[in-house]
This record gives structure tokens, sequence and C-alpha cells, in this order.
């Protein structure tokens, strides 16, 4: 009897423990809005800013959750393989964006998300990675901050992976919107990096 008693207790307790879990993965109402995109071809909604853990806070990109939150002035979620940004945007109601979105919002801006011209200060290009937002210039005209430097991007590229956007260490010409996408082939043999990171997308319903 008091064996069945203790395993119905670590049962609710497991139970219990779950519940919490699942309820601290949410992202709260601080949350941004995601942008919405308007194309010829179609429309479709992308996070303003690279994907945090639900418990990133400024400096801190917080642990072990799997749900991607579209935070501003949090630490972005990098050291991610390509398999986890997909199912940490999933698990947030979203999914990965595709190259073909990524672009599209990228290049609204002109060559660069903020214009054609170059400008080695308005996006990240220091020794560190900054908190989401943190260049208030590096934006589209839409309001998608970050999509130039800071941290590369994961994005799906048909049936493979790519990544997106350079980051902190890149220099000019890899921070080109149409230039900085590259084509990941086995996105599963590449190790995961401080400097790798990810957004979500969304359909319009």
């Amino acid at each position: 009897m008091k064996r069945i008693l203790l395993l119905m207790l670590t049962f609710v307790g497991f139970n219990m423990a779950s519940c919490d879990f699942l309820e601290n993965d949410l992202c709260d109402d601080t949350e941004a809005d995601m942008v919405l995109i308007k194309n010829a071809s179609r429309d479709f909604y992308i996070d303003a800013y690279e994907a945090s853990r639900s418990n990133a806070v400024a400096g801190l990109a917080g642990t072990g959750v799997t749900n991607a939150c579209n935070y501003v002035g949090t630490k972005p979620w990098t050291n991610v393989t390509f398999e986890d940004a997909k199912y940490a945007c999933e698990n947030a109601g979203k999914r990965l964006c595709t190259k073909e979105e990524w672009l599209m919002a990228c290049t609204a801006g002109g060559e660069y998300p903020y214009g054609n011209t170059y400008a080695e200060d308005k996006c990240n290009v220091s020794d560190y990675i900054m908190d989401t937002g943190s260049k208030a210039e590096c934006k589209t005209p839409a309001g998608v901050y970050d999509l130039s430097g800071n941290v590369s991007e994961w994005v799906t590229d048909g049936q493979v992976a790519a990544l997106a956007g350079g980051d902190h260490y890149s220099v000019a010409d890899d921070l080109a919107c149409e230039y900085s996408v590259k084509k990941i082939e086995e996105p599963d043999q590449l190790p995961v990096t401080p400097s790798i990171g990810f957004r979500c997308c969304q359909d319009v319903l």
C-alpha cells in the first residue's frame, strides 16, 4: 500500500513539475508583435527580433526551454542547431522563416536592411553579441531589427538549410541581404556556435 501511495505521489509530483515547466516555457506579455510583410506573391508575418528563450533577460540568454520568443532587449538564443531552431519556432506556434521570406523582409530596405549604402555603425559588427534591438537604426522600414550582423539566422532553403544575415564578425559584403545567405547542405555537421541564432515566421491565417 505504501508503495502504491509513493508511486501515486511521484506521478502527481511529476505532472505538477511538468505543468510548471510548460507554463514557464511560454512567452510573457512583453513579447513584441510580429511584423506583417505584404508581398505580391503572398503575405506573412516575421518576428521583429531575433529569437530569445522565454527566460532570457538583458545580457543573459537563459537556459533549458524550448519555446522561441520575440523579445526586445534580451540576449538572443544562440548555440542552436537547425533542427532545434525549427522545433523552437513550431513550439511557439510559428515556423522557421524560409530564405525567400527572410530576403523579402531584408531587401524591403534596400541592399542592406536600412538602405543601399553600407554603414558600419548601423548594425552590430563589434566583438560581442548585443541584446536584441540594441541598434535602433538596424531595422527595415517595416520595423524588423537585426537582419544584418549580430547573429546569423537559420532559414529553410527548399529541402536544405541556410544561414542569413552575417554575424557580429562579418564584413560589409557579407552583411548585404542577398549576399549574406549561405546554403548549408549538411546542417547537422555544422558545429553550433555563439554566432548562430534564428527568428520565426508565421502564415497569415
